[in-house]
């Protein structure tokens, strides 16, 4: 089997209002931004990925693939992975991520073998507990509706962002959701310090001193949280370490660092209990593989960055269902806005959390089939 090309295409699926991150203050989004990548072979073997490219950015990643990745992947055999990843990681050094075109390799790989790719990989086994990851700023009365709400949905477990001016206004929206849902929900806190050294001028949400990223954590083991995650700049290693190190919380991050050598870091010098990569930003599935086995011999917990949309809740499920020390996955859902017919939005059957959980697919490759209709209909650009 060989490569023949790869093409992209940019997808820009409605939301029902605009959405409005956190971790982007003052700006609004009106659709779920997907790149989405196929590799296509001389089999007919076509192998799916996708991404986020919010705010226009998805034009540079495309003519990326198409300029730099693309001529150097023909005629290579899909299977060659570690050959291939090579090649992106050198791509990678002056130009946007590439890693997406890398995880459609095992797609390919899975749907070439008949085989579903968490099995591939080595199953551990064929579903994970997922939380439903809150992506805007609601009042702490919203909050606790939207809380009980994801009770009565059958989730196990909520991720909040904090982003307030004060410690004590972050901390009352934790004691809202505990005397609204009490421990029916386990809580996880995002700080989203971790890939903003500077807050600008002007924006509401305060960067966090070593002081209060300490404070915080005390306060949040005291209420029960299971992790605080980001609560400082990535790459403040002494600050990271000396926090995990004094703390009883469980400290989490490294969604999206440069290169599974960072991440190794992070893992070296104890910045985190709870590793967290994004398989599509921080580096390949392939390394990050590799670093969940390292953070696993030195009894730590990786657990999936899962923010990312299309195809990749499917490969998150996969790559998640075949680590050993993964024990919870990010499910992307903020009732109304945040649903996964958007955030998904390119599949014909989203993937939906049952019970508190997410299976794996058993189909081969991510075991998800492309809704086309709907990929003509919304696609603003393809190459």
């Amino acid at each position: 089997m060989k490569i023949t090309g790869i093409k992209s295409e940019w997808i820009r699926v409605p939301y029902s209002r605009p959405f409005v991150p956190t971790w982007f203050p003052g700006q609004t989004d009106d659709a779920q931004s997907i790149l989405l990548v196929r590799v296509q072979t001389d089999e007919g073997i076509e192998g799916h990925a996708s991404t986020e490219c919010p705010f226009g950015l998805a034009p540079a990643y495309m003519e990326m693939i198409k300029g730099q990745i693309e001529p150097s992947f023909i005629n290579e055999d899909p299977f060659m992975v570690e050959r291939l990843v090579a090649k992106l990681r050198a791509t990678s050094r002056l130009s946007c991520r590439p890693w997406l075109v890398e995880n459609a390799l095992w797609d390919i790989i899975g749907k070439a073998s008949n085989q579903p790719v968490y099995r591939i990989w080595g199953a551990y086994t064929n579903k994970i507990m997922a939380y439903a990851a809150w992506g805007e700023l609601r009042s702490n009365e919203q909050r606790a509706q939207d809380a009980l709400r994801l009770v009565d949905e059958g989730f196990k477990a909520v991720k909040i962002r904090f982003s307030s001016e004060t410690m004590k206004e972050d901390i009352a929206l934790v004691e809202c959701l505990r005397a609204a849902v009490g421990d029916k929900l386990m809580i996880g806190v995002d700080a989203n310090q971790g890939t903003v050294k500077d807050r600008g001028v002007g924006t509401n949400t305060p960067r966090w001193s070593y002081e209060r990223a300490y404070a915080t954590a005390k306060e949040l083991y005291q209420l029960g949280v299971a992790w605080l995650e980001e609560p400082l700049y990535h790459y403040d290693y002494y600050g990271l370490t000396k926090l995990c190190n004094s703390v009883e919380i469980p400290i989490a991050g490294g969604e999206i660092m440069r290169d599974a050598s960072e991440l190794a870091m992070l893992i070296d010098r104890d910045c985190y209990d709870i590793i967290m990569a994004n398989q599509t930003l921080a580096t390949s599935m392939t390394d990050i593989r590799k670093i969940a086995g390292m953070a696993d011999f030195r009894g730590k917990t990786f657990n999936l960055h899962g923010w990312v949309p299309g195809t990749g809740v499917a490969a998150c499920v996969h790559l998640a269902c075949s680590l050993p020390n993964s024990n919870i996955l990010e499910y992307p859902y903020d009732y109304p806005i945040l649903m996964p017919d958007e955030f998904q939005g390119i599949v014909k059957e989203p993937l939906l959390v049952k019970d508190g959980y997410l299976t794996a697919p058993e189909k081969p490759g991510w075991g998800v089939e492309l809704d086309e209709e709907k990929i003509k209909k919304h696609t603003v650009l393809s190459k």
